[in-house]
């Protein structure tokens, strides 16, 4: 029977040696990863990596330590071989963190035979690699910055060599287009022989894209010498409470889940906030679905500060990356913002041709009030003490109108206007835009008189500068255009003497208000002109016949840039108008200038 010992002996050597070899040169078992959280994406990771886990991929990930955090991951792998990991990271300031990261992968407990097949002694087998790193934002936090140097030993029962692994740098982008962000590192610089062996320069690339708010994709390609290795991986948030990740880097396929213990069980808050992940390998070559589970403990949540006066918060979003998951007012504060600048971004800083899409802003500011707060959340805001100072009525809108955007208006759209205009805010300067939602959202229902009701509050309060004044205006006379005409076209008709030329920001550029798309051009005169001539179309009888060819006429001449509906709609009523009037050449000239449009 002692050649099925020798034999065993061998077969374990080998495939010691097969898990090392997939990593190449001594000191490359620093590319087994991290964490759980790192397997379950593939490992593509080095553009997401924060806190100390970053060492192993892109130490530029510690300028993001919010609080200290400790880390340990283990791993059984083939054949009684096991994989440690333990990170720490601290923050030194409010732009920079240190950490330290010790990896260990080795096999204990070997079974020593001599060349006879005769039993000797048990030994160990071990690779060990000891990472400090400092990560810091720069450039009024456009990017994040980080260095990082090795120490690597690696032993064999009394055989032993240690030595410089190298030192490792990169660079993380901050949000580029609310959606993109972008990883680079160069690790293994000036790497020494350990063993007669040198870590090779690595160079890892990444690109990070947030497909909806609980939703990334990534993809990494490490290139060591002229080798390319790809790697693509998704993180899901499901819940408050758990999430789900998937990858491939060409030799597996990987899956991981991360649970909030805290969350889940209430008796563990205020022991090191646990969060535990667990991921597994699968189609591994070596035949073995590897698998590994972390668990991390972090210290007390601090709130990110404002940034600096005169700077948009939107340009600092990376900064509060970390709250987003956070219970209570801290993450709530963080999806407000979140929610603020996607507004933003889709609505005063877009082409006014484009078409909004306010989902992501609508995600954000319902997980902001009701994922933080639940059903309950309109006692929470009126009464938790410092709501007011994440809420107010310019956030309260925002939501209504990304409701509003996202899907058709309906009985659970009024209820939630209602709700935000019953919690209020300390300003009551946004109260008339929220009132108008309630008006828009009763007219699109079909409550009527409640609609126009709140239009003719809102149309007879003079003192309003902004918006909602003529548009309110316009949609009372849109509702009164049959039942009373007259009063109709008075409206109208001020409406297009007092706000001819649509409306403007402080530095004197056209807004639009993508919530309501047929405005999205602000030229509501244009629109106010189209619905007068209409309205005297139906009246009927010459005199109201050539009023409403007036009122189309302005519209094609002193709105020229109006949308191309408008115009072409103007056109064609005109030469309505020309036939009505018994003028049929220049009914002929109209509709050829309407089909030219």
């Amino acid at each position: 029977m002692r050649w099925i010992r020798v034999l065993t002996t061998i077969v374990i050597l080998v495939g010691f040696s097969a898990l090392f070899a997939q990593f190449g040169q001594a000191g490359d078992f620093l590319r087994f990863g991290s964490n759980a959280r790192s397997l379950g994406m593939g490992g593509a990771y080095t553009m997401l990596v924060r806190n100390a886990d970053a060492l192993l991929y892109n130490p530029a990930g510690l300028a993001n330590t919010e609080r200290w955090e400790l880390s340990l991951t283990h791993a059984q792998l083939f054949m009684d071989s096991r994989y440690e990991f333990l990170s720490f990271a601290y923050p030194i300031d409010l732009r920079s963190a240190a950490g330290i990261a010790i990896a260990d992968i080795g096999v204990s407990n070997f079974d020593g035979r001599d060349q006879f097949g005769t039993s000797t002694n048990t030994f160990a087998m071990h690779n060990l690699g000891v990472i400090a790193g400092y990560g810091r934002w720069i450039m009024q936090r456009k990017f994040r910055v980080g260095g990082s140097a090795k120490f690597i030993m690696t032993s064999m029962d009394d055989n032993s060599a240690m030595g410089f692994g190298g030192v490792d740098i990169g660079v993380i982008t901050k949000d580029v287009f609310r959606k993109f962000r972008f990883g680079l590192a160069v690790q293994n610089l000036a790497a020494l022989d350990v063993a007669g062996d040198k870590l090779p320069m690595t160079i890892r690339g990444s690109v990070g894209f947030r497909a909806l708010r609980n939703l990334y994709l990534l993809a990494d390609v490490d290139m060591v010498g002229s080798a390319f290795k790809p790697k693509v991986g998704a993180e899901y948030k499901l819940n408050r409470y758990v999430t789900l990740r998937a990858g491939y880097n060409m030799t597996e396929i990987t899956a991981g889940l991360g649970l909030a213990m805290e969350r889940l069980i209430s008796s563990l808050r205020g022991m090191g906030h646990p969060l535990l992940d667990y991921s597994a390998g699968m189609m591994n070559p070596l035949g073995n679905d590897f698998a590994r589970v972390s668990l991390t403990l972090r210290g007390e949540e601090k709130t990110p500060p404002p940034p600096p006066p005169k700077v948009s918060i939107c340009d600092h979003l990376s900064e509060y990356e970390g709250s987003l998951e956070k219970d209570g007012l801290i993450g709530a504060r963080a999806n407000v913002l979140f929610g603020y600048c996607n507004f933003i971004y889709e609505s005063v800083d877009a082409d006014l041709k484009t078409e909004p899409n306010l989902k992501s802003a609508y995600d954000y500011f319902h997980e902001a009030y009701a994922g933080k707060f639940g059903s309950n959340w309109t006692q929470s805001i009126m009464t938790l003490e410092g709501a007011s100072e994440v809420f107010n009525q310019r956030i309260h809108y925002m939501f209504a109108e990304s409701k509003m955007n996202k899907e058709p208006i309906s009985e659970e759209t009024k209820k939630l206007v209602q709700d935000l205009i019953f919690v209020g805010g300390d300003s009551t300067r946004y109260d008339p835009r929220l009132q108008y939602d309630l008006a828009y959202t009763y007219e699109m229902l079909g409550y009527l008189d409640s609609a126009k009701g709140l239009y003719g509050k809102l149309a007879n309060r003079d003192e309003l500068k902004d918006p909602v004044h003529p548009l309110s205006m316009f949609r009372l006379a849109y509702l009164l255009r049959e039942s009373d005409p007259d009063s109709a076209i008075a409206l109208l008709d001020k409406l297009t003497r007092i706000f001819p030329w649509g409306f403007y920001d402080e530095q004197g550029e056209r807004i639009s208000y993508p919530m309501f798309p047929k405005y999205k051009d602000n030229m509501l005169a244009d629109d106010a002109l189209l619905l007068m001539g209409d309205i005297y179309a139906n009246k009927g009888g010459p005199e109201n016949n050539r009023k409403a060819l007036m009122a189309y006429l302005d519209v094609l001449y002193f709105y020229s840039d109006a949308e191309n509906s408008v115009l072409r709609n103007a056109a064609e009523r005109a030469a309505n108008a020309y036939e009505t009037l018994g003028m049929t050449d220049e009914a002929q000239l109209m509709r050829q200038r309407g089909g030219n449009l």
